[in-house]
């Protein structure tokens, strides 16, 4: 199939746009035509350049909604816009069209785009927490807008967990929902072991040092804070960890003052925003993951799939039911977690049962075929029942 990935823009270093990058790769080492129609603007330029090895890369004119002052409300009335990138879609002549979105709002535009291409689509919705939820300002009127524009599409909306999906069949009682896992791709024990010895030298790592990762964008979302606090806990219940965040964000400034005001200098650092995180995964002894809400985070089940054990709060296992005590640590009783982690048995065995999880649910390869079946349903159903494969 000739497949156009569309992305909405928000960003080129946040888990939609990983998302992308993987599954284009995924379609592409499975026969498929893969396109990428990505907006101009210079933050989707890394996101670009890493999907040029598989996929025919189109540039376009298009302004995210968080590009507009009055977000999603403006893209209410910008038909001309939508008309437009009908017509450049529809002369590219994809079998089907794979529209991308961070969360509810954004992209509204795009998907009135596909109802005006009248081709075979598909989305994939990231967060399908309402604004409401997530404290936005005018949250309300965002989310009614949001509801009647996606009321309107008529393609499969695809949430990528089960409490995803949920949440947004709830908000859209009459939607056509399904859910897919996002999938990451496997890496070897022996390039793992490289990496590991690789990485902890250039870190200056002894043998002895246990290494606590946090990966991710320095925003509120994120809680970066409370990793400093259970840092903190940690370090005085098993003195010697080391901890290091792996990412940047508009709260870096502030977090690495914090860091100083509270004597942490030696403890805790801070690598910055990198465009590999294996090495640091397969460097770490634990990944940190204290985020106040996630779809399906990329950066746990890449370091599941690393190997590397997982602490996440009880909440985020709620929402994700193949989580448990089997697979990831806890984060909410520091001192319990304390106490396992005491325990290199326990931990090395979280650590080979998430990387079994990721190989039987959770790989690239299972994504990739998840959605050529989407892909045929939407074609056969734009056809009149008649699959293209």
């Amino acid at each position: 199939m000739k497949v156009l990935l569309v992305s909405s823009g928000s960003g080129a270093r946040g888990g939609g746009e990983i998302f992308l990058d993987y599954l284009g790769k995924g379609l592409s080492e499975r026969g498929h035509d893969v396109l990428l129609w990505i907006p101009k603007h210079s933050r989707m330029d890394e996101l670009a350049e890493k999907c040029a090895r598989f996929a025919r890369v189109i540039r376009a004119d298009y302004h995210n909604t968080y590009d507009y002052r009055g977000r999603s409300l403006s893209t209410c009335f910008n038909w001309g816009n939508s008309l437009r990138i009908a017509c450049e879609w529809k002369g590219l002549q994809p079998d089907v069209i794979h529209i991308n979105k961070q969360n509810l709002e954004d992209g509204l535009d795009l998907l009135r785009a596909a109802r005006y291409a009248a081709l075979p689509n598909v989305c994939t919705i990231h967060l399908t927490q309402t604004s409401t939820y997530l404290r936005a300002r005018a949250g309300w009127l965002r989310d009614w807008i949001a509801r009647f524009q996606l009321g309107r599409y008529k393609g499969v909306l695809v949430a990528v967990q089960e409490r995803r999906r949920e949440m947004l069949q709830y908000f859209l009682p009459g939607a056509r929902t399904t859910t897919i896992f996002n999938g990451v791709p496997g890496v070897e024990a022996s390039a793992l072991r490289s990496l590991r010895v690789a990485k902890r030298k250039e870190l200056g790592l002894s043998a002895r040092d246990f290494l606590v990762l946090g990966v991710g964008r320095l925003v509120e979302q994120k809680r970066p804070f409370l990793f400093l606090r259970i840092a903190d806990e940690l370090r005085r219940r098993l003195p010697g960890m080391r901890f290091l965040w792996v990412g940047d964000g508009k709260l870096a400034q502030q977090w690495k003052k914090t860091i100083v005001d509270e004597g942490l200098e030696g403890a805790i650092s801070c690598a910055g925003w990198q465009a590999n995180v294996l090495p640091y995964l397969a460097a770490g002894d634990l990944l940190l993951h204290v985020a106040e809400f996630e779809g399906l985070p990329f950066v746990m089940i890449e370091a599941m799939s690393a190997g590397l054990p997982c602490a996440v709060t009880r909440d985020l296992s709620s929402e994700i039911p193949f989580l448990d005590e089997s697979n990831v640590l806890f984060v909410d009783d520091v001192e319990e977690l304390a106490e396992k982690l005491r325990h290199s048995l326990v931990i090395e065995q979280v650590g080979k049962s998430g990387r079994c999880l990721v190989e039987d649910k959770l790989s690239v390869k299972k994504m990739a075929e998840s959605y050529g079946s989407i892909y045929a349903d939407a074609i056969a159903r734009c056809n009149g029942g008649v699959s293209p494969i």
